[in-house]
């Protein structure tokens, strides 16, 4: 496979439905919050990976349930905030 050239996806795939419906869902309710979105800033810098940080707590937040419950996912040095 070629470096430019992006792994197929199938989009008839359930598990990829899902999560796209997960990803614009949270998307959609980060800009009714005003917060930014990683496609709002250029691909690697500075602000996307912020973007891409807080996207990506967001999305845990989403798929573990209303926030009452607390749990531990060790996802590399950085704590979730």
């Amino acid at each position: 496979m070629e470096k430019d050239q992006l792994p197929f996806l199938d989009s008839d795939d359930p598990h990829f439905q899902h999560a796209r419906a997960l990803s614009l869902s949270v998307g959609a309710i980060r800009r009714a919050q005003g917060k930014s979105n990683p496609n709002d800033f250029p691909v690697g810098s500075l602000e996307w990976h912020f973007a891409v940080e807080d996207f990506a707590s967001d999305v845990l937040r989403a798929l573990m349930g209303d926030g009452s419950e607390t749990v531990d996912i060790p996802l590399g040095e950085r704590p979730l905030d």
